[in-house]
Order: structure tokens, then sequence, then C-alpha cells
């Protein structure tokens, strides 16, 4: 493993649930992020304003239907991204998702503050996430914003409502328990990286911008944390869908018993 993340870089990580490192993609790695992008917005055209889950997993597996190719799993098992996961999670490790985050020029929605722990059947609950901007990422087309050490608690806290519903503004949290003054907009370059840890609240303002804007995230968690396959969808709302969730372990052993490969939801019993 190589040391990419600083002992100054991780205790920021610590102390604010959240930290943009030095290493990011650039030349060749970067263009192909694009050149991929742009490939799956035109490929999956009924779903490009949102959330296309797992574009790592091929021939269409998810509750989406994702049509991608292999690339993808590529990014999401960079070796770098790797030893920076295994400074901050540990040796054993889980990749179990990676979502594209697409906003349209001038339309995209906004995202409601929300902690991703209120959404994902991991016990103990662990997550670490690595956003990654395909394009320049500003306050001008609705960068990410987080809310620097709201992951302290440990808790998911209060939401007002389910996943993303158009009644209450989709997955909130209620107002009473966040200060949007201490709010920080994560600008990036194309290529540079977030990552931020599952309790940490963040979300994203609409883009009034003229150029899209993409982020490609994928999740990580310890392979001592057990993601439950018969949890219900309705329950917990995993862009791809949450029964059929292919887990890949990518570095180590797993120590929770967790189901890896393809998964048929169909045939799913308890263990």
């Amino acid at each position: 493993m190589g040391n990419l993340l600083s002992d100054a870089e991780i205790a920021t990580y610590r102390r604010d649930g959240y930290l943009v490192p030095r290493f990011a993609l650039r030349g060749d790695e970067l263009t192909k992020l694009q050149a991929m992008t742009e490939r799956l917005l035109a490929n999956n055209p009924h779903i490009t304003d949102g959330t296309i889950g797992s574009p790592h997993l091929v021939n269409g597996k998810g509750s989406q239907n994702v049509v991608t190719e292999s690339g993808w799993l590529d990014v999401a098992r960079h070796p770098k991204i790797l030893d920076m996961m295994e400074q901050v999670v540990g040796l054993d490790l889980v990749l179990w998702t990676s979502t594209m985050f697409h906003k349209a020029p001038e339309i995209g929605p906004a995202t409601p503050w929300h902690r991703d722990g209120v959404f994902y059947p991991i016990e103990p609950l662990a997550t670490t996430t690595v956003w990654i901007a395909v394009y320049e990422s500003t306050l001008e087309n609705a960068c990410l914003r987080v809310i620097p050490g709201s992951h302290r608690a440990q808790q998911v806290g209060h939401h007002v409502t389910g996943h993303w519903s158009e009644r209450a503004g989709g997955g909130a949290i209620a107002p009473e328990e966040i200060d949007e003054a201490q709010a920080v907009d994560v600008e990036l370059k194309p290529g540079q990286m977030v990552i931020f840890d599952i309790y940490t609240a963040h979300g994203s303002r609409p883009n009034i911008g003229r150029r899209p804007r993409a982020g490609y995230a994928v999740r990580f968690f310890p392979a001592t944390s057990h993601y439950d396959h018969l949890a219900s969808d309705e329950d917990y709302k995993v862009a791809g869908g949450v029964r059929n969730r292919e887990l890949i372990l990518v570095r180590g052993r797993d120590r929770a018993g967790n189901r890896f490969g393809p998964v048929d939801e169909r045939a799913l019993v308890a263990p």
C-alpha cells in the first residue's frame, strides 16, 4: 500500500468528515472517464438527470438495467483509490456500489441535505464514498456541499421523509438539525475527488449554469461489516436496487459472512 494520504490529511478527514486529497485522475485516465460518462448518458436517456446506479456492473445488472461498459470497474478499483481507502477504512475492503450523479445544465435539480447512512442496509453502519468530478464542479453548476464535523455523533439524524420524494424535498434532514451557515462548497477541477464519511451531511444546489455537472461516486465498506441482501427496497433506497446488490471484495478478506458475486434476488433466503 502506498501512503498517498499524509497524517495531516487523515487527521483532517477524521475531524471534518471529508477530504479533498492531493491525488486526482489526470491525462488519459480523466479523458477515459469523461468519454465513458458521455456514452453512459447517451445510452441511458431515461435516467440521465439524477442517479445512474452501479455502472461498474455490466450486462444490465441492477434494477435500472443500466447499459454500461467494463471501464467503470477499472475506475472503482483504481489502485491509488484503494490505497487511500486502506488508510481510512482498513485492510479489508468491499466495493458495494457506484453511482453516476448527473445534473443537466440549467435544469438539474437540487439535492437536499442528507446523510447516506439512512439508506444503506449495512451493519455495523460504515461506508466511505469517493466522489470523482468528471467535469469542473463549481458553485454555478452545483458542486457538492458538506457540513464539516456533521459526522462526529455517528448518527444519521432525523430525515423528514423517504428517498427523494417531491412532497418533502426528498430524503431531507429535518431543517432544525442543519446549520447551513456552516456549509462548505466543495469546488473541484475535473479528475479531483472528495472523500466523505457515511454520516457526513451533504447536498447540492440546482444547476443554474450552462455546463453539466457529473460526479462518479464509488463506495466502500470494511469487510467487518455485513450487507443485508434481505433488506427491503421500501426501507432502503439504493440506486439500482437493494437485494440484487453485487458485492466485490477488492482487498483483504471478508470477516462478516457477506455474499459476493452475482445475486439472484428471487432465490435469496436467510443464511
